[in-house]
């Protein structure tokens, strides 16, 4: 029998570079389960968690009506914006959500110590994003995040995903870093640089995240890109073959 696709979250980060959009990849690492030692944006799983009562009512501007209706399902769609938040700020340490004053959280005066020590907390489900907005007055900006592409993994793997793919600006005043052992390196190219890279060998490319680089290279400036994601479009998920990699 098929392995039923766990539901999952991808967020494509991008920052300007001279106008030109340059996007953010981590490589997993060389002992990871499921694709080793590729560069692929930050993403996972959707946890029980990223749908309670509680980062529900912490999220700002969406709720789960209109979410769901952007991902064309019934109910619970909130989830998965959820979901890819909180897989950035635990892999790469970037976290989309506003302060008090409505404003992307600026973390660039925190102790690095102390931010790797909540990160891994959330990391081992010890503390939710729930609870860090409410004890900062932060709001999770998953109005920020626009819907990109829908990917399921082959029915032959033993692992499969049923993936949401997002895209969002990179909050300008946080930096990115790793945590734990998970990804091994993180780089920041342009679309087509990180195409150039994977045809010579220096970047390992799956093939899901392969086309959608090859999607964001027809953009040469941040806002033309943003422009086509936040248009009105429908997304239908991609299936790819049994032999695709």
């Amino acid at each position: 029998m098929p392995v039923v696709p766990s539901p999952a979250a991808t967020l494509i980060l991008v920052r300007e570079r001279g106008g030109l959009p340059e996007v953010l990849l981590l490589k997993r690492g060389a002992q990871a389960r499921f694709m080793p030692n590729a560069y692929v944006f930050a993403g996972g799983a959707v946890d029980p968690a990223d749908a309670t009562e509680e980062v529900y009512e912490a999220c700002a501007g969406l709720d789960d009506n209109q979410a769901s209706g952007r991902l064309a399902l019934p109910a619970n769609g909130l989830r998965f914006f959820v979901a890819a938040i909180r897989e950035a700020f635990e892999e790469c340490g970037l976290l989309l959500a506003y302060d008090p004053a409505d404003r992307i959280v600026d973390l660039t005066g925190w102790d690095e110590a102390r931010l790797r020590g909540l990160r891994a907390q959330v990391c081992a489900g010890q503390l939710g994003l729930a609870a860090i907005c409410k004890l900062h007055g932060w709001r999770l900006a998953v109005d920020r995040l626009a819907y990109f592409d829908h990917w399921i993994t082959p029915a032959n793997l033993k692992r499969r995903f049923d993936t949401r793919f997002f895209i969002a600006r990179a909050p300008a005043l946080q930096n990115a870093s790793l945590v734990g052992d998970e990804m091994s390196d993180l780089v920041w190219r342009s679309a087509a640089e990180a195409l150039a890279g994977h045809s010579s060998g220096e970047l390992l490319l799956m093939h899901a995240t392969r086309t959608i680089l090859g999607e964001i290279a027809r953009f040469d400036h941040i806002d033309a890109l943003f422009a086509f994601a936040q248009g009105t479009r429908k997304i239908l998920p991609t299936l790819p073959g049994s032999g695709t990699a």
